[in-house]
C-alpha cells in the first residue's frame, strides 16, 4: 500500500493513503537511522507487521523544500498583500522563477481583500493573469475566496511562501480550522507528541497543506542566462521566435520578448524583474569562470 506521510515523530509516522491515515513503525534500516531522511510529503510503501502498520519503504521524490523540509511539493501559493505590507513584485517574480526551474505549479494570491483599495488589486491580478498564472484573491477575516483557493490545493501537496506580513499564518488558520496553524487546539486528535518538522493536513478531500506559513529556500534554483526566460511562461513561447538562438532580450534587436513588452502583451514590471535576475544570473557566471 502506498501512501503519502503526514508527520514525523521519533520512532514512527502517520501516513495518509486514500481515506484514511495511519500510525507507523519504522522497520529495518529505516529504524535504525534512516528515518532521519523521511520527511512530510514523501511517498511510502507501507505493510502490516504483526499488528501494527509499518514503513517498508520510502519511494523517491521529485522535489524537497529546504527548511522547513517537506518533500514531493506539488504547488506553491505565494501569497501577497498590496499596501500593507506593500507588495514586492520582484520578490513574488523570483518566488515564480524558482517554482518554474522545480517543475512546480504556482498561483498568487492576493490576501486582506477586506482592507486593500480593490482598484490595486485589479490592477496585481492582471499583472499576474496576463503571466498565465491563476489569482485568488483572499480574506481571511471575510472568508473570501477561501473555497476558491481550497479547490485549487486538491490533487497534491501545497505550501504557501511570501513576505512577512501579508497574513500567511492567518490564512493558513483558515484554511486548516482555528487554532491549527498556531497550535492553540495541538493536532486534531493526534495528542500532543513532538513533531520532527512541519506537519500536512488535509484539505479537502485530496488535498494537503503544510502547517508552515512561507519556505525560505528551494534546492537547485540557479540557472544559466540563456535559461531564464524559460521560467517566464509570457515569454518561453516567444523565445523560438528571436532572431538569435542565444537571446537574452535585453538589447537585441529584433527580439520577439521585447516586441511583446512593447505593444503590452508582457507586462512592463515583470520585464523589468527578469532583466535584474539576468544581470544577477550573470554575474553569477562571470565568477564562476574568474
Amino acid at each position: 500500500m502506498v501512501g503519502r506521510i503526514l508527520a514525523v515523530y521519533s520512532a514512527w509516522c502517520e501516513v495518509a493513503s486514500g481515506s484514511r491515515t495511519y500510525r507507523c513503525l519504522f522497520r529495518g534500516r529505516l529504524r535504525k537511522g534512516e528515518s532521519a531522511e523521511i520527511y512530510p510529503g514523501d511517498l511510502v510503501e507501507i505493510e502490516e507487521s504483526g499488528k501494527v502498520m509499518a514503513v517498508k519503504k520510502v519511494l523517491p521524490r521529485k522535489n524537497l523544500l529546504v527548511r522547513p523540509p517537506v518533500a514531493n511539493i506539488d504547488r506553491a501559493v505565494i501569497v501577497t498583500a498590496i499596501m500593507r505590507p506593500e507588495a514586492d513584485l520582484a520578490a513574488i517574480d523570483r518566488l515564480f522563477v524558482h517554482l518554474e526551474s522545480q517543475g512546480i505549479e504556482g498561483s498568487l494570491c492576493i490576501n486582506k481583500s477586506d482592507i486593500e483599495d480593490p482598484e490595486k488589486v485589479n490592477e496585481l491580478r492582471e499583472i499576474y493573469q496576463k503571466a498565465g498564472y491563476p489569482v485568488d484573491v483572499t480574506s481571511a477575516v471575510t472568508g473570501e475566496g477561501l473555497d476558491s483557493l481550497k479547490e485549487r490545493m486538491q490533487g497534491g501537496t501545497s505550501i504557501l511562501a511570501g513576505q512577512s506580513g501579508v497574513g500567511k499564518s492567518k490564512l493558513l488558520t483558515a484554511l486548516l480550522g482555528v487554532g491549527l496553524a498556531t497550535g492553540e487546539l495541538g493536532r486534531t486528535g493526534r495528542g500532543r507528541h513532538t513533531t520532527k518538522g512541519v506537519t500536512l493536513f488535509r484539505v479537502g478531500e485530496s488535498g494537503f497543506l503544510a502547517d508552515t506559513p512561507g519556505f525560505s529556500k528551494l534546492e537547485g534554483v540557479e540557472c544559466e542566462p540563456e535559461e531564464l526566460s524559460y521560467y517566464y511562461p509570457e515569454m518561453a513561447d516567444l523565445v523560438p521566435l528571436c532572431r538569435y538562438p542565444r537571446c537574452l532580450h535585453k538589447t537585441e534587436d529584433p527580439c520577439a520578448v521585447r516586441e511583446a513588452v512593447s505593444d503590452g502583451r508582457i507586462s512592463p514590471q515583470r520585464y523589468a524583474n527578469y532583466l535584474k535576475l539576468l544581470e544577477e544570473s550573470l554575474e553569477r557566471m562571470k565568477r564562476k569562470y574568474e
